[in-house]
């Protein structure tokens, strides 16, 4: 074979892969992604129009005019195409992974087999807005501590950078003999000063490989059990998953799917590995013939020992189920009842963390500032 054949043979599988690379890369649907507020939004509007008996093609089209956001109407367009096509729309929801997760790809199922369409969407917008009105409680607990932290964190970084150097120059023309104290905080200084940007780098590190071990299918399961070890916010996240959890099963239950099809979809919507696999090992009991008040550790219970993940409460309404048959009630019940405790412990946070953080930022800068005038004080005495 010649040289040039096989350029020319080259030439067309690179362009052929080319032109597959860019085509896999502008139709990637799975890294369309919108705010919780957008999704709730398009369910909202979606809802209203199909429940004023406008046909889906129609109510979509109207959605499509009328909203501005560039991947709504990406995630529109794709679902108009499929509807043409003759496509299920439980697929064409499954191509957008980001947005949709199984609860939702299960109502628009069931949407399809029962021809509820008001009934589907209304579950997926009141189950979305119950998930962020949770969300909202918990950042609201945190975000005034985070913005403490991060306005002494910056101050600390300005007196060691500006303040620090000045306070050093002028102790050396002085020719006093420092405290400990002074020289560790200008020996910090200094090595703040010849290495932020090694420093810089070493954070953004951190910050990747968090990210990383935080998403990994293979990390994930190890970072969520971390965080619900952590000693402050294990509480509040724990009962955000039973809020959760409780909730979504109603929903599942209440119309009629099978528990262990319920348990299946519920897990997945938890975003809690570890959660998930706790409730496959119940899953899997379930087939083996076990109750599933057994499988939340019931037999525990006997010997007082209360299950970390499935609390006491939780693992008796499913034993009452099992003799009076009236679970979604009971869950909805204990949902409410996680929601109002999830209320008591944004509250406590928020009073505890302030008077913590407060103290520890003054303790810090107390120290600084000791560590300044210390030198003075020795001069003064000298004198």
């Amino acid at each position: 074979m010649k040289i040039n054949d096989i350029k020319t043979i080259v030439e067309s599988k690179m362009k052929h892969i080319n032109i597959e690379v860019l085509k896999w890369f502008f139709t990637k649907k799975s890294s369309i992604s919108i705010s919780q507020k957008q999704k709730i939004e398009l369910f909202d509007s979606l809802y209203n129009l199909i429940n004023s008996w406008i046909p889906i093609t129609n109510s979509l089209s109207i959605l499509l005019f009328q909203t501005k956001n560039k991947n709504i109407k990406y995630i529109i367009e794709s679902l108009l195409k499929d509807i043409s096509k003759g496509k299920k729309l439980e697929e064409s929801f499954k191509n957008f992974p980001r947005i949709f997760n199984n609860f939702d790809i299960y109502m628009i199922k069931m949407w399809e087999v029962t021809g509820k369409v008001a009934w589907s969407l209304e579950n997926i917008k009141d189950r979305e807005e119950k998930n962020s009105e949770l969300k909202t409680k918990i950042i609201w607990a945190l975000i005034y501590p985070a913005i403490i932290v991060s306005l002494s964190i910056a101050m600390i970084i300005g007196f060691m950078l500006f303040v620090i150097p000045r306070v050093q120059k002028m102790y050396s023309d002085a020719k006093v003999n420092l405290p400990e104290l002074t020289q560790n905080v200008i020996n910090a200084s200094v090595f703040l000063q010849e290495n932020y940007i090694l420093i810089i780098i070493a954070l953004i590190a951190i910050i990747s490989w968090i990210i990383t071990f935080k998403t990994h299918p293979h990390t994930k399961i190890y970072f969520d059990y971390f965080i619900l070890k952590i000693p402050i916010f294990w509480p509040l996240i724990r009962k955000k998953i039973l809020a959760i959890f409780s909730n979504t099963l109603w929903t599942l239950l209440q119309n009629g799917i099978m528990i262990n099809e319920a348990l299946d979809i519920t897990k997945k919507s938890l975003d809690n590995k570890y959660y998930e696999k706790r409730i496959e090992k119940i899953s899997e009991e379930l087939s083996e013939g076990i109750s599933l008040s057994e499988s939340m550790w019931i037999k525990k219970l006997k010997d007082s020992i209360e299950d970390a993940y499935f609390p006491l409460e939780l693992a008796s309404i499913v034993k009452i189920w099992e003799q009076t048959w009236k679970l979604p009630s009971l869950l909805l019940k204990i949902s409410q009842k996680f929601n109002k405790e999830i209320d008591i412990i944004v509250k406590w946070l928020s009073t505890a963390i302030e008077p913590i953080v407060i103290i520890a930022v003054w303790i810090i800068v107390g120290t600084m500032v000791m560590a300044i005038l210390l030198p003075f004080f020795n001069m003064v005495n000298v004198v």
